[in-house]
Protein backbone atom coordinates (compact mmCIF):
# COMPACT_ATOMS: atom_id res chain seq x y z
CA UNK A 1 0.00 0.00 0.00
CA UNK A 2 1.19 3.15 -1.08
CA UNK A 3 0.78 6.15 0.93
CA UNK A 4 0.28 9.43 -0.56
CA UNK A 5 0.58 13.05 0.90
CA UNK A 6 -3.03 12.92 1.71
CA UNK A 7 -2.53 10.17 3.71
CA UNK A 8 0.56 11.84 5.66
CA UNK A 9 -2.00 14.80 5.76
CA UNK A 10 -4.73 12.96 7.39
CA UNK A 11 -2.56 11.13 9.87
CA UNK A 12 -0.40 14.28 11.28
CA UNK A 13 -3.93 16.02 11.61
CA UNK A 14 -5.41 13.56 13.77
CA UNK A 15 -2.42 12.96 15.81
CA UNK A 16 -2.67 17.27 16.06
CA UNK A 17 -6.28 16.91 17.25
CA UNK A 18 -5.55 13.79 19.77
CA UNK A 19 -2.72 15.79 21.47
CA UNK A 20 -4.99 19.13 21.67
CA UNK A 21 -7.62 16.45 23.24
CA UNK A 22 -5.56 15.27 25.99
CA UNK A 23 -4.26 18.64 26.55
CA UNK A 24 -7.60 19.60 27.19
CA UNK A 25 -8.34 16.69 29.02
CA UNK A 26 -5.04 17.27 31.33
CA UNK A 27 -6.31 21.29 32.03
CA UNK A 28 -9.68 19.75 33.65
CA UNK A 29 -8.00 17.62 35.51
CA UNK A 30 -9.69 18.33 38.91
CA UNK A 31 -13.17 19.02 37.42
CA UNK A 32 -13.00 15.62 36.24
CA UNK A 33 -11.61 14.12 39.54
CA UNK A 34 -13.99 16.30 41.26
CA UNK A 35 -17.46 14.44 39.13
CA UNK A 36 -15.87 11.07 39.50
CA UNK A 37 -15.47 11.71 43.48
CA UNK A 38 -19.24 13.41 43.39
CA UNK A 39 -20.67 10.52 41.73
CA UNK A 40 -19.06 7.93 43.74
CA UNK A 41 -20.32 9.69 47.03
CA UNK A 42 -23.61 9.99 45.98
CA UNK A 43 -23.88 6.27 44.61
CA UNK A 44 -21.94 4.72 47.70
CA UNK A 45 -25.10 2.59 49.56
CA UNK A 46 -26.70 4.94 52.19
CA UNK A 47 -25.83 2.47 54.87
CA UNK A 48 -22.62 3.99 55.02
CA UNK A 49 -23.58 7.11 56.08
CA UNK A 50 -24.94 7.55 59.67
CA UNK A 51 -28.87 8.27 59.97
CA UNK A 52 -29.81 11.64 60.07
CA UNK A 53 -31.90 12.63 62.62
CA UNK A 54 -35.52 14.63 61.15
CA UNK A 55 -33.85 18.18 62.51
CA UNK A 56 -30.82 17.61 59.97
CA UNK A 57 -33.21 16.35 57.05
CA UNK A 58 -32.05 19.96 55.45
CA UNK A 59 -28.60 19.04 55.40
CA UNK A 60 -28.70 16.05 52.75
CA UNK A 61 -29.84 19.27 50.40
CA UNK A 62 -26.79 21.43 52.10
CA UNK A 63 -24.20 18.39 51.38
CA UNK A 64 -25.65 18.07 47.79
CA UNK A 65 -25.43 22.15 46.92
CA UNK A 66 -22.05 21.99 48.18
CA UNK A 67 -20.34 19.54 46.83
CA UNK A 68 -21.90 20.67 42.98
CA UNK A 69 -20.92 24.49 44.07
CA UNK A 70 -17.29 22.48 44.63
CA UNK A 71 -17.23 21.02 41.62
CA UNK A 72 -18.93 24.10 39.84
CA UNK A 73 -15.93 26.60 41.24
CA UNK A 74 -13.00 24.11 40.05
CA UNK A 75 -14.55 24.10 36.33
CA UNK A 76 -14.92 27.71 36.55
CA UNK A 77 -11.57 28.22 38.15
CA UNK A 78 -9.76 25.15 35.64
CA UNK A 79 -11.22 27.17 32.66
CA UNK A 80 -9.94 30.32 33.74
CA UNK A 81 -6.94 29.38 33.68
CA UNK A 82 -7.10 27.76 30.18
CA UNK A 83 -8.80 29.99 28.69
CA UNK A 84 -8.52 33.95 30.25
CA UNK A 85 -12.46 33.75 31.03
CA UNK A 86 -15.11 32.96 32.29
CA UNK A 87 -16.85 29.64 31.21
CA UNK A 88 -21.04 31.11 29.61
CA UNK A 89 -22.99 30.81 32.02
CA UNK A 90 -26.14 29.42 31.04
CA UNK A 91 -23.96 26.55 29.07
CA UNK A 92 -22.00 25.48 32.14
CA UNK A 93 -25.18 25.71 34.04
CA UNK A 94 -27.17 23.39 31.36
CA UNK A 95 -24.13 21.04 30.84
CA UNK A 96 -23.55 20.75 35.32
CA UNK A 97 -27.15 20.44 35.97
CA UNK A 98 -27.20 17.75 32.98
CA UNK A 99 -24.49 15.62 34.94
CA UNK A 100 -26.56 16.58 38.29
CA UNK A 101 -29.20 15.17 36.65
CA UNK A 102 -27.97 11.98 35.27
CA UNK A 103 -26.71 11.00 39.22
CA UNK A 104 -30.01 11.82 40.44
CA UNK A 105 -30.87 9.16 37.40
CA UNK A 106 -27.89 6.66 38.75
CA UNK A 107 -29.33 6.15 41.89
CA UNK A 108 -31.95 4.42 40.77
CA UNK A 109 -29.75 1.22 39.56
CA UNK A 110 -28.41 1.06 43.26
CA UNK A 111 -30.83 -0.53 46.09
CA UNK A 112 -30.30 1.99 48.76
CA UNK A 113 -30.86 5.03 46.88
CA UNK A 114 -33.59 7.11 45.22
CA UNK A 115 -34.30 9.77 42.89
CA UNK A 116 -35.33 12.74 44.59
CA UNK A 117 -36.22 16.16 42.55
CA UNK A 118 -35.16 17.81 45.48
CA UNK A 119 -31.81 17.19 45.43
CA UNK A 120 -31.51 17.82 41.75
CA UNK A 121 -32.72 21.21 43.44
CA UNK A 122 -30.24 22.07 45.44
CA UNK A 123 -27.68 20.67 43.10
CA UNK A 124 -28.73 23.46 40.38
CA UNK A 125 -28.89 25.48 43.72
CA UNK A 126 -25.17 24.63 44.26
CA UNK A 127 -23.98 24.96 40.78
CA UNK A 128 -25.49 28.86 39.65
CA UNK A 129 -24.31 30.14 42.95
CA UNK A 130 -20.80 28.90 42.15
CA UNK A 131 -21.20 30.31 39.07
CA UNK A 132 -22.30 33.73 40.12
CA UNK A 133 -19.71 33.41 43.10
CA UNK A 134 -16.63 32.53 40.49
CA UNK A 135 -17.77 35.48 38.38
CA UNK A 136 -17.95 38.16 41.63
CA UNK A 137 -14.55 36.39 42.14
CA UNK A 138 -12.92 37.50 38.82
CA UNK A 139 -14.61 41.33 38.94
CA UNK A 140 -13.15 41.60 42.72
CA UNK A 141 -9.52 40.31 41.38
Amino acid sequence: MAFSISNIDLCGHFLLEWQYSMNTIKSYKWTIASAIAVLVLLLIPSQAFQKAPQSLIGLDKFVHAILFGAMTAIFCAEHRALKKMNPKFLLSLIIISAFAFLTEISQLLTITRHFDLKDFGADTIGIATALVVMRIATVLS
